[in-house]
């Protein structure tokens, strides 16, 4: 049994081969966007960005990864001055080429997860073990339900553009330039 989430923010897709259950691709924040959910959790990639995020339970031996243990104290509610909630809540950002992001990752109590929730990508590994995707206007929010730690580990990843970028470069002009940083469909 795995007691370990790993984020691997990067340049580059993983290199380790990973097993696709459900992906949606989708033009969003000027640039096309794959999101996955893998056999070790969920991967996102925007080639245009030089953005590629890799959650995962498997070991990864990658430069900048994140390790976050999947037992400890929970969020329960908004916060606020509480010491063991801001022990379930940690914050990862990466930048890449005209693109920042920021992920909040908070250890919820596994009844926090909306079970009955319509995701745009979800998967179900077994009872009460789900990974699933939302995307929004601004970023996107995922869930990762372990039964074995009474846990939802969710995620919120949101964008914002980074003037300079390649990618900000080349739609100075065009016609989805007034849209950058906001989502296409």
């Amino acid at each position: 049994m795995t007691e370990t989430l790993q984020f691997v923010h990067g340049p580059a897709p993983p290199t380790d081969d990973v097993r696709v259950f459900d992906s949606l691709t989708r033009e969003w924040l000027g640039a096309e966007f794959t999101f996955r959910v893998v056999g070790s959790s969920h991967y996102v990639s925007a080639p245009a960005y030089g953005f590629h995020e890799l959650s995962t339970c498997d070991p990864v031996d990658a430069d900048g990864a994140t390790t976050l243990r999947l037992d400890g104290p929970t969020v329960h509610g908004s916060g606020g001055s509480d010491p063991a909630a801001d022990e379930g809540r940690r914050r990862l950002t990466y930048t890449a080429d005209g693109l920042r992001c920021a992920t909040l990752v908070e250890r919820r109590p596994l009844a926090a997860f909306p079970a009955e929730a319509a995701f745009d990508l979800s998967y179900r590994f077994g009872e009460d073990a789900y990974t699933t995707v939302e995307v929004g206007a601004d970023g996107y929010e995922t869930y990762h339900t372990y039964p074995e730690f009474d846990l939802a580990l969710f995620t919120r990843t949101t964008f914002e553009s980074v003037p300079g970028g390649a990618v900000a470069e080349a739609l100075d002009g065009d016609a989805h330039a007034d849209r950058t940083g906001q989502p296409t469909d």
